[in-house]
């Protein structure tokens, strides 16, 4: 172990440390707002110590230097390592036995035939002489914000170090690029909706960010270190516009908030893009912050949103929502630490396992479609297409047909009529029958905009069985209760198209529809035209 005073300025022994040390407490600080001070002048400046148990340094244009006073008893090879890769500049100095120094340049604005180092973080070996107390100083620059630990090892420890490390990183990326890739694949080839396939997105989104993080992307399109590092950074500053078009794809923003929340949405997409244009055009720490700000206003955003929708017992499908909420998780938490609101020991763990707990949570929402469908006696794909993620009403037993076309409701008035295809009927039906139907047609009515009103909720207030009611309505209307369900909200839909009482995505919110690309689907199977080509058709 290696002896270390509560002063930074003291000298540490190395002596006997076997095992990697975090000198970021040990170090002595100094912040310069010149650039053109020379190494010289740096080494006759005050420094302050540290006394941080990491490194952290906000959004600045400003230069950090760091001094660290080192002694060893014996002659060794010792091995610095920072643990941040995406730091822009970062140069150590290393005394020689001339008395001169010699610098150790890195740092992802480097390019990597630059580099004094070969692997993704920057490490550097140097050496001590027995009993002859040396002085390191390291030097960073960096418009980004950065965290990072500083740590010096024995090389026979950095070996053992560097092999457990490369296991951790393949097994936590390996998650979340496997992850993501699947839940892409998934949610854009199965998934038959609108919102999964933006969903689909978003997690391709997540994948390149996290491969970027290791300067995976940006060197296919250049050679330029600094461009490249701007292409890796890009999926990351775009993560917020999925987001947001994901949530309104997701939520009935139309009808369910005040109106400014729709325009205060479209703002945030465009401020976005606008910042993130700034940051490539103007490369500078105010443009970088003030995208951080915003991504972080647009995340509790969408929370919010969310959290209304669950005071307001909107039927969502909440397994889908904490999937996609855990997406983002981890992020807000690095943001957070950056703007040094939080600086948790327990934030890496928390990022760690938020990814994953958003895969189980995706994996549960399959698990429950598929036995939803086979419940259904339905084929998963179809179930998929026809009932996405939280709107659809849930089918029973024997109730799998496909759309069928509206039947003549006796007050469907001719222009909506003209685009029904009757079906058969039975010829007589008493008034008995007639009141049961009518009967329906009011609790229908009641619970229109209720996208999870099912057969069971309908049975129940009939007070009949849901096989009961199978049969009776089979009999009557030669439907099935699903069809003659969405059948009574189709021709709502109709009627309210026709009468300009909102437009095509309110309508179907009103009707209980919360899926548009659903909605637009079954309509124009039923009328033979788009919602909005028949909304026109009464100009």
């Amino acid at each position: 172990m290696c002896k270390h005073n509560a002063f930074a300025n003291e000298t540490i022994n190395l002596t006997n440390l076997s095992a990697p040390y975090n000198i970021s407490s040990s170090l002595e600080y100094f912040e310069s707002s010149n650039s053109k001070l020379s190494f010289r002048d740096i080494q006759s400046k005050q420094f302050a110590p540290y006394f941080k148990k990491n490194i952290h340094v906000g959004f600045s244009d400003a230069t950090q230097w760091f001094k660290l006073n080192l002694v060893s008893a014996k002659t060794s090879n010792w091995v610095f390592e920072c643990s941040n890769p995406v730091i822009e500049y970062i140069d150590v100095f290393i005394p020689q036995q001339n008395k001169q120094y010699k610098v150790f340049k890195g740092g992802c604005f480097v390019a990597k035939d630059k580099r004094s180092y070969t692997s993704s973080y920057p490490i550097i070996h140097f050496n001590l002489l027995a009993n002859q107390p040396q002085t390191i100083f390291i030097k960073t620059k960096s418009q980004r914000a950065f965290y990072a630990t500083f740590l010096i090892m024995p090389e026979a420890v950095h070996e053992i170090k560097r092999y457990s490390d490369e296991r951790k990183v393949w097994i936590l990326d390996g998650v979340q690029l496997l992850g993501n890739f699947l839940i892409s694949i998934i949610a854009f080839f199965l998934l038959k909706t609108n919102t999964y396939k933006i969903f689909a997105i978003y997690s391709l989104c997540i994948l390149f960010t996290v491969s970027a993080y290791h300067e995976s992307i940006g060197d296919y399109f250049t050679n330029n270190p600094v461009q490249s590092t701007l292409i890796n950074a890009l999926p990351y500053r775009l993560l917020a516009i999925f987001e947001i078009v994901l949530t309104i794809s997701f939520l009935p923003i139309t009808t369910l908030y005040p109106k400014w929340v729709k325009w205060y949405l479209y703002l945030s997409i465009v401020s976005t893009l606008v910042l993130t244009l700034a940051i490539y055009f103007d490369y500078n720490w105010r443009w970088i912050k003030m995208n951080v700000l915003n991504t972080l206003i647009a995340d509790f955003s969408i929370i919010l949103l969310f959290a209304y929708a669950y005071y307001k017992k909107v039927k969502l499908e909440w397994l889908f929502v904490f999937s996609f909420i855990f997406s983002f998780t981890g992020f807000i938490f690095l943001q957070l630490r950056l703007l040094k609101v939080i600086d948790f020991a327990f934030i890496d763990n928390l990022v760690f396992f938020s990814d994953p707990i958003k895969i189980t949570f995706f994996v549960l929402l399959i698990c429950k479609i598929y036995l939803r469908s086979q419940q259904s006696e339905v084929d998963p794909a179809i179930m998929l297409e026809y009932q996405p993620e939280y709107h659809n009403i849930p089918l029973n037993n024997n109730d799998h047909h496909p759309p069928s076309p509206i039947t003549s409701f006796a007050d469907l008035n001719f222009e909506i009529e003209k685009f029904s295809v009757p079906i058969q009927q039975e010829q007589h039906i008493n008034q008995q029958d007639e009141a049961f139907l009518q009967r329906i047609e009011q609790i229908i009515e009641a619970h229109l905009s209720d996208s999870a009103f099912n057969i069971t909720d309908l049975a129940d207030e009939l007070n009949i069985s849901t096989v009961q009611l199978r049969r009776k309505l089979k009999t009557l209307t030669n439907q099935t209760t699903v069809e003659f369900i969405r059948n009574y909200r189709l021709k709502k839909a109709a009627e309210l198209l026709k009468n300009r009482n909102g437009n095509v995505s309110d309508v179907a919110f009103q009707v209980g529809f919360e899926s548009l690309s659903y909605f637009t689907k079954v309509f124009q199977e039923s009328f033979g035209k788009s919602p909005s080509e028949w909304s026109k058709s009464f100009k």
